[in-house]
């Protein structure tokens, strides 16, 4: 009797200490299901034990760190941009991955906080547009860095952000992806504020950046870029929804071409660029669902005539869950100085878009057809492939370049 009684209290030990040390997993439950069936405790001593362990756990935690969400995800890609025969450069094969891993922290008293580190960054020039990494080196460790680090503010229904910002579709600005490439991560303060007016709802946005933050005197001074848009989304009738969404930005010129912003090409030298650009779109519920949509740009700094843009499209379907898909066809021309090339999707890319017709570069002076369809293996696994045909727009290289890009997406 004594040498069970002992028996049972060394294991009463041994799983108070055991669950202590697993207090972070929040659960004994099948573990002690398990001796409460090997007759090693009863079923109150294993409830007891179960409360205590949670209830340490839980009272350790900061109450803020509950509200905490974590996710990231992990990009494979096949990239294949064509060689255009008259420009005589070889064709570029590239294996590349991209990842990207955030939070963001939920106060509950209209605070937030958010953070994310990614990939990218390659060489000696950090390109804003770009978070991929190419397979490369030997085998070599890669670099990750800090992609995000913000803060937000709800103050009397006005959103207040500040810090290394989420990209500007993620913050409630509708701007189109070719003039905004969605790994950019501006740098600045961010406001926003909204309202319904019938059956739409009515969007006022605003942001100051710093493409440089600091004076350093006669070799280096502030630089700014500016920012604002009116939004309107709503339901024409059941079965359509309308987005529409008038902005500009301004940057200031002395920001403009600073070495390690951008790798891409295409403006002019010594133009301004403060661009006004309007965006629309269509959705309809019928059938698997599409979306008609545009976008016109005019630079209202440039004195030249390359100084306007077009993008349209039609998306059919919507890739959220598994077995789900989406396709879409969208055209793009972009003039040279229609707006700030650093700032372009930097997949849209041909050869003679930087002046050159044997290099091949994203940015502006592009024009072409992008073909795309996307699939959702798991609700967590999507495939896309993304076809390409682009020519220079004023036709440095006046064939057309044919590229790919195969990927393959994880998200957690």
């Amino acid at each position: 009797m004594i040498k069970n009684n002992l028996t049972k209290a060394l294991n009463m030990g041994l799983l108070a200490g055991f669950a202590a040390l697993n207090a972070e997993a929040g659960d004994n439950k099948a573990l002690l299901d398990k001796l409460v069936e090997k007759g090693t405790l009863t079923q109150a001593e294993a409830d007891s034990l179960l409360e205590e362990s949670n209830d340490e756990f839980n009272s350790a935690m900061p109450s803020w760190l509950s509200t905490l969400t974590l996710k990231g995800d992990l990009r494979l890609r096949y990239d294949h941009a064509a060689n255009s025969p008259s420009s005589g450069a070889a064709a570029n094969d590239r294996w590349r991955y991209r990842f990207r891993f955030g939070g963001v922290a939920n106060m509950k008293n209209g605070v937030k906080a958010g953070f994310r580190f990614a990939t990218g960054g390659e060489g000696a020039t950090d390109d804003i547009g770009s978070t991929n990494q190419t397979f490369s080196n030997g085998f070599a460790l890669d670099s990750i860095s800090l992609d995000q680090a913000w803060a937000q503010m709800d103050v009397s229904e006005v959103a207040l952000i500040g810090g290394k910002l989420p990209n500007f579709e993620k913050t409630g600005w509708k701007v189109s992806k070719a003039l905004f490439d969605g790994d950019i991560a501006p740098e600045g303060f961010e406001a926003h504020y909204g309202t319904d007016a019938g059956n739409m709802s009515l969007g006022f946005h605003g942001g100051v950046y710093f493409v440089e933050g600091e004076n350093k005197g006669a070799s280096s001074n502030i630089n700014n870029m500016f920012m604002g848009q009116i939004t309107a989304s709503g339901s024409l009738n059941d079965a359509t929804t309308l987005d529409l969404g008038l902005g500009a930005y301004t940057v200031d010129d002395d920001g403009l071409g600073s070495a390690g912003k951008s790798a891409r090409k295409g403006n002019s030298s010594g133009v301004g660029y403060s661009p006004v650009f309007l965006d629309a779109a269509l959705g309809f519920k019928t059938g698997p669902g599409f979306k008609l949509y545009g976008t016109w740009v005019n630079n209202q700094e440039s004195a030249a005539t390359k100084d306007t843009g077009y993008i349209g499209g039609i998306k059919f379907g919507s890739a959220k869950k598994a077995g789900q898909w989406e396709a879409k066809i969208e055209y793009r021309s972009l003039e040279k100085d229609a707006v700030w090339d650093d700032l372009t999707d930097s997949d849209f890319g041909a050869f003679g878009a930087g002046g050159s017709a044997d290099e091949f570069k994203s940015g502006t002076n592009i024009e072409g057809t992008i073909l795309q369809f996307k699939y959702m293996i798991y609700d967590n696994v999507q495939t896309a492939v993304t076809l390409f045909a682009t020519e220079s727009e004023d036709g440095t290289d006046g064939e057309s370049n044919n590229s790919i890009k195969a990927d393959l997406i994880f998200k957690f």
